[in-house]
């Protein structure tokens, strides 16, 4: 995955709040820190959350996970997509074009399969 494209294209998405990218292990290797948001905690937690769900998909005997939506009472859409090497954690305000958010992410992650 090309990080620099992904992110710039995921910043030009009407709604964009910010953005990060982990690696397998949890580490951030790219961020698009936002004043309102604290998003080197709000990844982490988000990322960590992620992979107890995938891991509870396996243990039920499901596949991987490849994303997780979750809106709050604000309207606020967090976006993680994820794959073996990375993970793409995204926020986007309540009119954000979430469904453009969506492709992007996933064929940037198709890539890097």
């Amino acid at each position: 995955m090309n990080i620099e494209k992904t992110i710039h294209d995921i910043q030009e998405v009407n709604g964009y709040v910010g953005s990060a990218v982990l690696n397998k292990s949890g580490e951030i290797i790219y961020i698009d820190e936002n004043e309102k948001v604290d998003l080197a905690f709000a990844s982490s937690l988000f990322n960590d959350t992620f992979r107890v769900l995938n891991e509870a998909s396996l243990d039920v005997g499901f596949s991987n996970l490849i994303r997780l939506e979750t809106e709050n009472e604000e309207g606020m859409i967090f976006l993680i997509y994820g794959n073996q090497k990375q993970t793409i954690f995204t926020i986007f305000n309540p009119q954000g074009n979430i469904s453009l958010a969506k492709i992007i992410l996933a064929q940037a992650l198709k890539k890097d399969n």
